[in-house]
Formats: structure tokens, sequence, C-alpha cells
């Protein structure tokens, strides 16, 4: 105890006799560019930015046992120009709870696996013309995709939830 007082004690008579170098900085000059017109690192323009956001939570009960898994995804749109965007979709999940028939091992394997954050859909679109584009995506399909929205045969990378892009 007397070594902790000791040391505190040196440290608080060290600190107070100390003092510190103060430098002035000079305002003529900022640090960061002003003029950047509104956009996000001088190039990302935010009205062009887009966000949707879906939850899911969903149980299942078979013979062998149950799993529940909670989902959540972002998707997050960027329209470069009137015939060109990009796209991506974020998707973090979790199992709150499973059980097997097969011991306490495959329920906690079945909730690992069932977990985790994964770039589940990244795409580039280009319109060529109004009835017709180009679409370039990666797709990450598991087991909760199957059933989801956005997989579906109707659905279009150049809509969003305020209509066409640009049309």
């Amino acid at each position: 105890m007397k070594k902790i007082t000791a040391a505190i004690l040196i440290i608080f008579i060290f600190s107070s006799i100390s003092s510190a170098q103060y430098k002035g900085y000079d305002d003529k000059n900022p640090k960061y560019k002003t003029n950047s017109n509104n956009l996000l690192f001088g190039f990302i323009n935010p009205n062009n930015f887009s966000m949707n956001h879906s939850f899911n939570v969903s149980m299942i009960t078979t013979g062998t046992g149950n799993v529940s898994v909670t989902s959540y995804i972002n998707s997050m749109n960027y329209r470069i120009s009137d015939k060109l965007n990009i796209s991506a979709d974020v998707k973090f999940q979790y199992s709150p709870y499973a059980s097997s028939i097969y011991g306490k091992g495959a329920s906690n394997s079945l909730q690992n696996d069932l977990s985790g954050i994964s770039l589940s859909r990244a795409s580039l679109n280009y319109r060529i013309s109004e009835n017709s584009f180009i679409n370039v995506e990666f797709r990450q399909y598991d087991q909760s995709d199957y059933f989801n929205n956005f997989n579906n045969q109707y659905y279009n990378p150049f809509i969003n939830n305020r209509g066409y892009y640009g049309y």
C-alpha cells in the first residue's frame, strides 16, 4: 500500500511542476478545404444516395429441432449519373436460439453458422435505353435469402422507394 501511495505522490509532484509547450496555430491557412460544394469526400453527392432498411424475424420448427433468426439488411444505392448507378446490400444476421436433437454442439454450430455480417448483394447497373439495361451483380445466397422480396422476378434495380432514378 505504501508503494502505491508513494508512486501516486511522485506522479502528482512531477506532473504539477512540469510545464507544457503552447504552440499557436495560423488562422490564415485553414486545415480543410471549405469549397466542397456540399459533397462528401469531395466527390460524393448526398442527394444521389439513398438507403432502404429491412428487418426480419423468423423461426422454424422441424422434426429435428428449432431455430430463430433475426436479420437487418441495409440496402444502399448511389446514382452516379442518370444512366449509371451502384448498389449494395449489407446484412447483419443473428440467431438468438437454436435447438437440435443432435445435441448442444450441433445447436451451437447452427447458431454460429447463421450469425454474422455479410455483403449479400453488390451491383453496377447501366441503363442503355428506356427499355433495356445491363446489370453486373454479385450475390451471396444463404438459407434465409430464398424467400426474400429482392429475389423476385419483378425486381428492378433502377426503382427505389421514390420511383425511377432520373426517368
